[in-house]
């Protein structure tokens, strides 16, 4: 049976699913993988993508990667002074413009004007206690940034001027024991219009999703039906179009269970539904796909998987297993990364009948 976790009455929730039942059949889509050589055998999860010829790739041991021709070509530079850290988390603003941060200890935030030539140190945690997972700005000025919780603390930044200083958020709900988050691909946080944030936590006794409607000013936060049993069960992470949300994770100790795998909001966040027909496993990255409404891409170690039905049902897709995906905005192309240094260009295309 389905099941429905989150903030709301339980009579509003029979109305809210019918109306929001396709009335024809979704289209079919066709999803096409093509290998680029990245020059690293190393994991791959920090991955900005600006625009249609142009991504970031954080990677171990200060590892940056940057394509300005679709992935024909994959340039690498290296942070010094990140040498041994994993830069798993990145947002890129243009072709010249990129910031990175570390996750584990020391936390650093870096910053390239030049595309990668060099990078500047813009922040560094002075508690030597945060582990960064998720980056993501609304615009040129507005950004977040998460990390696991700081002394009982969730420890959440905000910038206005393009990540050059950050404030500490307020009026945070106080974390559940061992609740945190997860880098693994940069997009357990995750931003839309109006100032409105989703950010994704596990491996605590419920998974939940933190939310705000104003740029971080002021959070609430609700619970979402997926694993929670142990310390790499949760919300890995979240994608959003409109109002409707999906959520993928799972255990990343157990990659096929299909249990607590993925979860679906119509509402913005407030009210959660496991699937009818879930992803074949743990997933740790989600995107939706641009132009074609309710499409949403998950991808994980042992595969990926299409819903077609904003999150209701899923579809094994062949792609190779990977860390994260991201779109160009606007555009059905894209890249996932994984493991041994693997990228692929993803191009998504709706058939003609």
């Amino acid at each position: 049976m389905k099941r429905a976790i989150g903030a709301g009455l339980t009579l509003a929730l029979l109305g809210l699913t019918a109306a929001c039942q396709p009335s024809a059949p979704p289209p079919a889509v066709s999803i096409d993988g093509t290998a680029q050589r990245s020059g690293v055998e190393t994991s791959l999860r920090g991955l900005a993508v600006v625009d249609e010829t142009t991504a970031w790739i954080g990677a171990p041991d200060g590892v940056v990667l940057r394509t300005i021709n679709g992935g024909q070509s994959w340039t690498r530079s290296r942070i010094e002074a990140a040498a041994g850290l994993d830069l798993r988390s990145a947002h890129g603003f243009d072709a010249e413009h990129a910031l990175f941060f570390t996750a584990g200890s020391p936390a650093r935030l870096f910053e390239t004007r030049d595309g990668g030539n060099s990078f500047t140190l813009l922040y560094e945690d002075a508690s030597d206690a945060a582990f960064f997972d998720g980056l993501a700005f609304w615009d040129a000025n507005r950004g977040i940034a998460f990390s696991d919780p700081v002394d009982g603390v969730f420890h959440i930044l905000l910038t206005e001027d393009g990540g050059q200083s950050w404030s500490q958020a307020e009026g945070l709900p106080a974390p559940l024991e061992g609740e945190a988050g997860f880098a693994a691909s940069d997009s357990s946080l995750a931003t839309g219009p109006d100032g409105r944030v989703w950010i994704g936590t596990g491996g605590a006794a419920k998974a939940r999703v933190l939310m705000s409607g104003d740029f971080g000013a002021g959070w609430e936060v609700v619970e979402a039906p997926l694993a929670s049993a142990g310390a790499g069960a949760g919300i890995f992470s979240i994608a959003v179009a409109g109002n409707t949300l999906v959520a993928v994770g799972g255990d990343y100790t157990r990659e096929d269970a299909r249990e607590g795998v993925a979860a679906y909001s119509l509402d913005g966040g407030r009210i959660w539904f496991e699937p009818a027909t879930a992803p074949a496993g743990y997933r740790s990255g989600v995107a939706a796909l641009p132009g074609l409404p309710g499409h949403f891409l998950a991808v994980g170690p042992n595969g990926a998987d299409l819903s077609r039905d904003g999150g209701r049902n899923w579809e094994p897709v062949a792609l190779t297993g990977s860390n994260a995906i991201a779109f160009a905005p606007g555009a059905a192309q894209g890249w996932v990364v994984g493991n041994e240094g693997r990228i692929h260009r993803i191009r998504v295309d709706q058939a003609v009948e």
